[in-house]
């Protein structure tokens, strides 16, 4: 019997209706899918906007003591993002307990050493473990530097020196990047690792229902005693776990799309340029790569010795695609070769980037990619079709 003949036969075609309804019937596969599809974006994409908020609108409370001696310092800190409060006594370290974010502490030499030219010294007190020191002394060591190389400048003019002797050349950084690639750099990261985790969760419990479970239901007895070859039995079983995986990660991309309304992607200098395009194409790229998870999860469920252990197994293999990923991202690893395009998980993972930021990919080299993962879901549809026709496969609990 050819192949095709073996998928469009009744018997194939009750099985697949079979695994279809036990899936999409499992609630707690179904709560888990919604759980993490929805949950898990939303929280990320939260976050950034409450914490992006919180950095921009909040105010900084600065203490300065001893202002007396240097009006012109405490009068550059003031404006946007400072509250200024001026005492004349305090210990600092208790000030940054109470209320402030940071202390900046004068002393009475400050005016005397200033006028004879000196350098006198004046103290920022932080607390490097609040949220807040570090973004603190930025600020305060820009606004005061800024007052610093002016009254330099005043100082060389005065004694008919050039401010540029101490200058010899200037250094002016300009940024080339455009809103697409800070995107890519940003977004090209976080998105297709979340994508591909809701591909590993989404498929998790169903593929261990469907394989474990029914050993231990004994119900896969009597699937193997119907007249279906083991290849039928694993590409009906994939498909089905494929059905809740792939739907788990368009839901997520669908999530992730309109949550990024709602960040100020733009005050940051990033684009969003994924159009409807982009997105069936990304749909699309995730379809090999989910039948791939799907059968893998499957067959290291088969081996495994009991439902727990296969949860376990499955458990620690939700963890290592994503690990991989994010290893590569942030080491130096070169990916320039079209050749990494032809690995599963990092060619899926390089096309994702590509398209969250608006860029086009290669069609050719998608394609082959893509027909190189499933070529590598052939191969474990065999594999699972061989283990079907151990007796072992009974015994393993």
């Amino acid at each position: 019997m050819s192949i095709v003949d073996n998928i469009f036969s009744q018997q194939f075609r009750a099985l697949a209706i079979k695994e279809f309804r036990e899936v999409w019937r499992d609630r707690r596969a179904l709560m888990i899918a919604l759980g993490f599809t929805l949950l898990f974006p939303a929280i990320m994409i939260g976050s950034g906007a409450l914490s992006f908020k919180v950095v921009s609108e909040t105010n900084l409370n600065i203490a300065v003591i001893g202002s007396d001696y240097a009006p012109l310092l405490e009068k550059q800190l003031h404006g946007s993002g400072f509250q200024i409060d001026q005492l004349r006594e305090g210990i600092p370290r208790e000030l940054l307990e109470d209320k402030y974010d940071a202390v900046l502490q004068i002393g009475k030499e400050f005016e005397s050493d200033y006028h004879r030219l000196l350098s006198p010294k004046i103290y920022l007190y932080i607390d490097g473990s609040s949220k807040s020191g570090g973004r603190g002394i930025q600020l305060i060591q820009e606004r005061l530097g800024t007052l610093q190389k002016t009254i330099m400048q005043q100082r060389l003019s005065a004694r008919g020196i050039a401010p540029q002797i101490l200058a010899p050349w200037q250094l002016q950084v300009r940024d080339v990047s455009t809103p697409s690639s800070r995107g890519l750099a940003i977004l090209g990261i976080m998105v297709p690792v979340l994508l591909i985790m809701a591909l590993m969760v989404c498929s998790s419990a169903p593929s261990i229902d469907t394989s474990a479970g029914e050993r231990e239901r004994m119900s896969i007895e009597t699937l193997l005693q119907q007249p279906l070859t083991g290849r039928q039995i694993i590409v009906a079983k994939v498909l089905a776990v494929t059905s809740i995986g792939w739907s788990g990660s368009l839901l997520s991309l669908a999530v992730l799309t309109l949550s990024f309304a709602l960040l100020p992607l733009a005050e940051i200098g990033v684009q969003f340029s994924a159009g409807i395009i982009e997105l069936v194409a990304m749909s699309l790229l995730l379809l090999p790569l989910a039948l791939l998870v799907a059968v893998l999860q499957i067959l290291l469920a088969l081996r495994s010795q009991s439902f727990k252990d296969a949860q376990i197994q499955l458990s620690i293999l939700q963890g290592l695609p994503v690990a991989l990923l994010m290893i590569v991202n942030l080491s130096d690893i070169k990916l320039d070769s079209p050749t990494w395009q032809l690995i599963p998980l990092i060619g899926q993972q390089q096309w994702l980037s590509l398209l969250m930021a608006g860029e086009a990919i290669s069609v050719s080299l998608a394609l082959v990619g893509s027909l190189v993962t499933l070529s590598l879901v052939g191969l474990c549809i065999l594999v699972g079709a061989r283990a079907l026709s151990r007796e072992s496969l009974l015994g393993a609990n």
